[in-house]
């Protein structure tokens, strides 16, 4: 019975492998629908650590986005130089060792995995934090470290845990310069994860992830707040579709001073392999809330500023669907991919508060040059199965293609990724 069960268990592994690409990247999912929850692809080990055993010995990189910002930098009366350079450029990798692969036995599992990355960025609390705290500005973290350790088991049950730590103490880099220096301007992230993925059944595979992080910033008089997240879905094989139906469970509970946030999300998708390609569908139910207290806007430059003196109050609830999509498909030769896709929100937004109470349907933006807005557009280039490049292509290039050169503003590509696998 527990070679069947090793046997039955490696193969839904070596099944789930083969009905996914072997590796995706922030600028792939980008590209084609903006949000990855209905697909495997490596970036999901920032949600669910046990996934980093379903790519073992790869590196991957970002050389960060590039967002355009017309004018100065800064908004005053001084003329600065604006950045060309692209934001948030990151790297990392996973290691996989097999003891009994060593040994000559021919079997890959039980295997152990270490992974590790630098200076990404978390993207689901520091886009929360407002800009200052009792008049101290908010740094930017310098640490940025995730740490992971998975394993899969004989029976191809996955296991992982992932830590992550960004903190910066006593100084405000702006432009490689510090802009000023007080033990009053801090930030602190702390962040752990563990998480499961596991084989139900020969075509079944269920993923489940637990979190929780502490952040802290501004002045030592702002308290810590806790963050909790739950992450759950799985992917079904679905042979009359030649793919998966994927249901998704999440809820978040993001505490940082001075707000409280929690999101509710499900829904069910599917992805189909195609003919040199991909595609995935779904649709989803949105349910969030936001609370915040001391929070104020700055109408002049739209910054956002806490106050723990301040009897400022705001409650926002959104309720409404989320419905994507995306696809990919080798064009010409095997080694060149075009993507495509497209993700729209339709809520209903209520907010009370000390500036008055509101209602109205919300949808999020087009073409605002970030990650949240509508349509995407991409390539990808495969190198023997080894290297992998994928971009972000900039969604106004078929408007502006005869102006890239004399443009100050005009770019091709918003966002480069690699990934190498060895």
């Amino acid at each position: 019975m527990g070679d069947w069960m090793r046997l039955m268990g490696c193969a839904a592994v070596l099944a789930a492998l083969g009905g996914v690409p072997a590796h995706a990247t922030f600028s792939r999912v980008e590209s084609m629908g903006k949000k990855a929850e209905f697909f495997m692809d490596d970036v999901s080990i920032f949600d669910n650590p046990a996934n980093m055993n379903i790519f073992p010995n790869f590196l991957i990189g970002e050389l960060g986005t590039y967002r355009a910002q017309p004018g100065n930098d800064t908004g005053s009366a001084v003329l600065r130089p604006v950045n060309r350079d692209p934001d948030n450029s990151w790297f990392g990798g996973i290691f996989s060792y097999s003891p009994s692969r060593r040994k000559g036995k021919g079997n890959l599992y039980p295997q152990y995995s270490i992974g590790g990355a630098f200076n990404r960025l978390d993207d689901e609390i520091l886009p929360v934090l407002p800009d200052s705290a009792d008049g101290w500005v908010i740094p930017k973290p310098a640490t940025n470290f995730d740490g992971f350790l998975g394993m899969t088991l004989g029976s191809g049950g996955m296991l992982g845990s992932h830590v992550y730590a960004a903190v910066q103490q006593g100084a405000n880099l702006v432009d490689g310069r510090i802009d000023s220096a007080n033990a009053n301007i801090r930030l602190s992230l702390f962040r752990g994860d563990v998480g499961v993925n596991w084989p139900l059944g020969k075509n079944v595979d269920a993923e489940l992830s637990l979190g929780a992080a502490q952040t802290a910033y501004g002045p030592d008089s702002v308290d810590a707040e806790w963050s909790f997240f739950v992450k759950a879905r799985a992917f079904s094989t679905l042979e009359i579709i030649n793919g998966e139906i994927v249901p998704i469970l999440n809820y978040s509970r993001i505490g940082v001073p001075g707000k409280e946030i929690q999101l509710f999300h499900f829904g069910l998708g599917a992805n189909v392999s195609l003919d040199r390609g991909f595609f995935w569908i779904g649709l989803q139910g949105l349910w969030d809330e936001w609370k915040t207290d001391g929070i104020t806007r700055n109408q002049n430059d739209g910054t956002y500023a806490f106050n723990s003196n301040s009897t400022a109050s705001d409650d926002r609830t959104r309720r409404g669907i989320s419905v994507g999509f995306g696809i990919e498909r080798n064009i010409w030769w095997d080694w060149l991919v075009l993507r495509v896709g497209g993700r729209k929100e339709i809520v209903f937004d209520e907010e009370r508060g000390t500036l008055g109470n509101y209602s109205y349907i919300y949808t999020n933006p087009t073409g605002d040059m970030t990650s949240g807005d509508q349509v995407g557009f991409g390539i990808g280039v495969n190198v023997e199965e080894k290297l992998k490049v994928d971009a972000t292509l900039a969604e106004d290039l078929p408007y502006t293609f005869g102006n890239l050169l004399s443009g100050p503003h005009h770019h091709v590509i918003s966002r480069i990724s690699a990934t190498y696998s060895f």
